[in-house]
């Protein structure tokens, strides 16, 4: 799902008092990092805080999830910004009379991708230096990064201001995180669901037997979940009629609770192991008997559990 589409269904609802923060951060030149699971809409809001800064600002945008990728991603725009040279990529001379706007990325894209990640940062950190901190870089996803990398985004920090999304912050990485503002995108309320669902059935003239229940059902089963509304609800718009009985069937992964059983398991591991202890101090045979008989209960007990967790 695009970030333009889920835009579309969400909006800003419900995230008023988070854009106002974020905003007042950016504005003041701070580094911002977005928190939440995924499908949360960190790139919808992250998107909306970038269009509402100054005018003189260039925003870069980066879509791609890996590291090397996100700096074969910062070296072409600012390749196409005219603030890196074909010599700083190691490409050919042959385009040196042709204006960078006429040059094609799929022809050099692959002599670009032979570079290190050493070799990026060494040709797009002077670049960032001549963007005179009017740059602004929007990373989709930096949940990805690796302490060994850490180093170079700490260099693009000290040059261009940055706003990244992140669905997980990774130990190894905190010295990058330290220096950027955390803001939490948490899941959003029923109320606020209600709404998008409402918007989005009206915008798409999606007929339903029963409006009111499907209204209910997408919000609970969604669990404020933006992507996860999305998801059942571009299914429904597939439908001639959304009948009952598919509302009944809607189901999504954002919406179930799973309860943990790993207390009681070893409750019970503990119970059976003490109950052979006892049967030998005795010397109870039919007690031993038992005890072994509900340890071999316990274990089948146990790898039917977990096999039915690693197949969720």
């Amino acid at each position: 799902m695009t970030t333009e589409t889920m835009a579309q269904v969400s909006g800003l609802i419900g995230r008023d008092e988070l854009m106002d923060n974020i905003r007042k951060e950016l504005k003041k030149g701070k580094h911002v990092l977005l928190c939440g699971e995924i499908g949360i809409g960190k790139s919808v809001v992250m998107t909306q805080a970038l269009s509402h800064l100054p005018g003189n600002k260039t925003i870069i945008d980066i879509q791609d999830h890996q590291t090397k990728g996100q700096f074969v991603e910062l070296a072409k725009q600012l390749f196409y910004l005219n603030l890196v040279a074909l010599a700083d990529l190691d490409l050919p001379s042959i385009y040196a009379d042709t204006a960078v706007s006429e040059i094609p990325w799929d022809k050099i894209k692959r002599r670009v991708n032979r570079n290190s990640i050493r070799d990026l940062a060494s040709a797009v950190i002077p670049a960032l230096k001549r963007g005179g901190g009017n740059l602004i870089i929007a990373v989709d996803d930096m949940s990805f990064l690796t302490p060994t990398q850490q180093a170079f985004w700490l260099t693009v920090l000290e040059h261009a201001q940055v706003i990244g999304c992140a669905s997980e912050k990774k130990k190894g990485v905190q010295k990058l995180w330290w220096k950027m503002k955390h803001f939490d995108v948490p899941r959003l309320k029923a109320c606020d669901m209600k709404q998008i669902v409402e918007n989005y059935v009206d915008a798409k003239g999606i007929l339903i037997e029963s409006r009111n229940l499907f209204i209910s059902h997408v919000v609970k089963t969604s669990a404020g979940v933006p992507a996860a509304a999305f998801d059942m609800l571009h299914d429904s718009s597939m439908e001639r009629v959304v009948s009952k009985r598919h509302v009944r069937e809607m189901s999504h992964s954002a919406g179930l609770k799973y309860a943990s059983f790993s207390p009681f398991l070893l409750a019970g591991g503990a119970c059976v192991v003490g109950l052979r202890y006892i049967a030998i101090g005795l010397g109870d045979t039919s007690l031993y008997i038992m005890a072994g008989m509900s340890a071999a209960l316990f274990l089948a007990l146990r790898f039917t559990l977990f096999k039915g967790n690693n197949a969720t």
